[in-house]
């Protein structure tokens, strides 16, 4: 897989949450609340049909304040 296919690589929450390092709850809560973007690649109400953009989950990450900056 090359830099591209991995940029638009879809993710489950529960690979996010494992990046991330907190539960998949955590995930499907922030996605519910727009803190994560996220798609729905098939039509339906299941939490689990959400998927993930590995290059949104990076940016998020690269973007994410510094603990305790409050």
């Amino acid at each position: 897989m090359n830099a591209d296919e991995s940029k638009m690589q879809l993710l489950t929450a529960k690979e996010v949450a494992d990046i991330l390092r907190v539960s998949p709850s955590t995930i499907y809560y922030a996605a519910s609340r727009g803190d994560i973007p996220c798609i729905r690649p098939w039509r339906g109400k299941r939490k689990s049909f959400l998927r993930f953009r590995r290059a949104d989950i990076e940016a998020l990450i690269a973007h994410k304040p510094p603990t305790g900056s409050r």
